[in-house]
């Protein structure tokens, strides 16, 4: 029995995205697929047809009957599945319909934080570090919720970037006190040091700036 990819629901709540532009990257390539998909309908009508007219000209210009029937057995096999097709096909136009929805949604939270003359495409990378630090928030919160604490692997994911480092000292997931261990840029010189991710944050712009 044919059946939809994804409800509403999953794609509302259960596919990857914790920020609007990260969402509407990941269901845009959703559409994409359904779309994809759509074409197929078109495909299999010209098939169909196709295979008429196949029949009808081996019946024109006298061809042996066994290529006769085997065409028109060709085309029982394809009608026999042609209602479910239907069906499916329906059922993808449905599935767009609701993809479009909550793009729109998505477009209408996200279109007023757009960087002027910025495409889809540089959205999406300029709001990486906020989808990674939203990520990781609530990945240490809700090992905080179900332990007590978070994991050594998350703080190590936050330590991956000092922006989400502060942003959760910030709101008081990780104690404020806590620095980032950094080694030296010197290979030959093994040493390490810790600095706040803000420190970290300053160092950066400046490397950017130069």
């Amino acid at each position: 029995m044919p059946s939809k990819l994804n409800s509403e629901f999953n794609y509302r709540y259960q596919v990857e995205g914790n920020t609007p532009w990260e969402k509407i990257k990941v269901l845009q390539g959703f559409l994409e697929g359904r779309v994809r998909a759509a074409a197929l309908e078109r495909v299999s009508e010209l098939k169909y047809k196709a295979k008429i007219e196949e029949i009808e000209h081996l019946k024109e210009v006298g061809a042996a009957k066994y290529l006769v029937t085997l065409a028109q057995a060709e085309l029982v096999e394809v009608e026999s599945v042609k209602e479910k097709e239907k069906e499916a096909f329906e059922l993808n136009r449905q599935e767009i319909a609701i993809l479009e929805k909550l793009l729109n949604e998505l477009y209408m939270i996200a279109e007023p934080t757009r960087i002027k003359g910025y495409t889809d495409e540089q959205m999406f990378e300029a709001n990486a570090a906020n989808e990674f630090t939203v990520w990781v928030a609530r990945e240490i919160h809700a090992e905080i919720l179900a332990t007590g604490h978070p994991s050594p692997a998350k703080l190590r994911n936050a330590m991956l970037y000092p922006g989400a480092f502060e942003a959760l000292q910030k709101i008081g997931l990780i104690p404020q006190e806590a620095t980032i261990i950094i080694g030296n840029t010197d290979p030959l010189k093994i040493e390490l040091d810790a600095a706040s991710p803000q420190q970290l944050l300053i160092k950066e712009e400046k490397n950017l700036l130069n």
